[in-house]
């Protein structure tokens, strides 16, 4: 009988402990210092003081990998969420200038974006994000601070609102 109680214990003691472990595997990177760029009809972003991989040069080019990207882990969203199906991202959050939102391309639409301060003020208005592997928003004339964007689906209205932060 004891075994039974002590066999019974362990494992709810283990699921238990199980169950209390569960994260998430966030990228996240903490630096002082980065920016964005154009080059033809190229994007760049960087961030000073990220983790690198590897450097590779070739023909006067210098490329140096690191972990630059979205964060998978959603974060960002301060409310309702009906464009969950819409796969949205948003990087770099905090920005200094433009920031990146990608969303799925099999949804055949666009979004349109509005931005406001803290205080529900209107910063910009009904910005049509038509590009779904990446549409630019500036933010370069913002002061820094947090904000919302709001992003709604004009057809069927449904939207999802992210937080924002402009350094």
């Amino acid at each position: 009988m004891t075994r039974l109680h002590i066999t019974l214990f362990l494992f709810v003691f283990s699921f238990s402990c199980l169950r209390a472990q569960q994260f998430d595997v966030c990228m996240e990177v903490v630096a002082t210092g980065g920016g964005v760029g154009f080059q033809g009809n190229r994007y760049f972003a960087w961030t000073i003081g990220e983790t690198f991989v590897p450097t590779m040069s070739n023909a006067g080019f210098l490329l140096t990998q690191g972990f630059h990207q979205p964060d998978p882990c959603g974060k960002s969203f301060v409310g309702s969420q009906d464009l969950s199906d819409w796969g949205l991202s948003l990087f770099p959050n905090p920005t200094e200038g433009y920031m990146t939102v990608r969303f799925n391309p099999g949804k055949n639409g666009v979004l349109h974006a509005t931005v406001f301060n803290m205080l529900g003020s209107l910063i910009a208005d009904q910005q049509i994000l038509a590009n779904p592997e990446g549409s630019l928003i500036d933010a370069s004339s913002w002061q820094p601070g947090v904000y919302l964007l709001l992003l709604q689906d004009p057809i069927s209205k449904a939207s999802s609102t992210l937080r924002v932060v402009r350094i």
